[in-house]
C-alpha cells in the first residue's frame, strides 16, 4: 500500500489502474485478432477494415472504463484490509465479467457478418497412429 494513504483511496486507485489496464489489453487482443474477420467482412477493403476496428476500439474503450468508473460507488465502505480484498476482488471479478460478455458479444457480431464458418478445404488431417 502506499504510505499514509488511508485504505479506500489505495484500493480505489489500484482497482482503476487494474480495470484500466484490463480493458487496454482485451481491446488490443481484440484489435490485433479481430482485423481478419473485419476485412473479410469488408470484402478486402482495408481502409474500411481499418476504420471499422478503431471505431469498434474506441466505443469499447468508452463503455469499460465508464463501466469501471461507475463501480467505483458501488459496494460501500471498507474499514479493513480483509474487507478491502474482498470488495477489490469483486469489483475486478465484474469488470473481468464484463469484459468476457463484449468479447463474446464481438464475437456474435463477427459471426453474424460472417456467417458459420466453412471447413478448410484440402485433404483432412491424418490420424495419428494409437488415437483416434
Amino acid at each position: 500500500m502506499l504510505p499514509n494513504l488511508p485504505l479506500m483511496p489505495t484500493m480505489y486507485l489500484t482497482y482503476v489502474a487494474i480495470g484500466v489496464a484490463l480493458t487496454i489489453w482485451v481491446a488490443r487482443q481484440l484489435r490485433i485478432h479481430g482485423r481478419v474477420f473485419l476485412a473479410k467482412g469488408c470484402k478486402g477493403n482495408d481502409l474500411l477494415a481499418d476504420s471499422l476496428s478503431h471505431l469498434l476500439s474506441v466505443g469499447f474503450y468508452l463503455f469499460h472504463i465508464g463501466l469501471i468508473l461507475l463501480a467505483l460507488k458501488i459496494g460501500g465502505h471498507v474499514t479493513n484490509p480483509v474487507a478491502g480484498i474482498e470488495l477489490f476482488s469483486t469489483k475486478i471479478g465484474f469488470i473481468m465479467v464484463a469484459l468476457a460478455v463484449s468479447h463474446f458479444l464481438h464475437m456474435a457480431l463477427f459471426a453474424r457478418i460472417h456467417g458459420k464458418p466453412c471447413p478448410p478445404t484440402g485433404t483432412p488431417h491424418p490420424v495419428v497412429a494409437g488415437k483416434g
